[in-house]
């Protein structure tokens, strides 16, 4: 890892990290996640490894090709970060689909390397008629 990114404060790299979901940036996305990154998706089996999570975004992101996490508050508590988030996106046949989530983010040395996200998939799946 270049010595710029282990400068970088953990808020710093959590609105990377935004940016390049948002952008679908998956050079960035890589640049933030550790190579052994720790994923706990809510509803879904844990992923190790960052390119098994960019792996999952990519798929979610076919289904939801109109897609923005909002980052509302954060919470910056040491290597922690906590992030209120706002979804709004569409599915491929332009269905509209919005609602809040939280994630965790534990960073060390400019990268995450825990990421533990929270919403009711239940919801999510009544919203798309599952």
């Amino acid at each position: 890892m270049s010595a710029e990114g282990s400068t970088k404060s953990p808020l710093a790299v959590v609105k990377d990290y935004f940016t390049a979901l948002n952008d679908e940036d998956w050079d960035l996305m890589a640049s933030v996640l550790h190579p052994e990154l720790d994923l706990i998706p809510s509803g879904s089996r844990p992923r190790i490894g960052s390119d098994k999570a960019i792996a999952m975004f990519q798929k979610i992101f076919e289904r939801f090709p109109v897609h923005q996490d909002n980052p509302t508050r954060f919470l910056e508590a040491g290597n922690t970060v906590v992030v209120e988030i706002t979804f709004n996106g569409a599915t491929q046949d332009g269905q509209k689909v919005a609602f809040d989530a939280v994630d965790i983010f534990d960073v060390e040395d400019g990268r995450i390397f825990r990421l533990s996200q929270w919403f009711d998939t239940a919801a999510l799946a009544a919203m798309l008629g599952g």
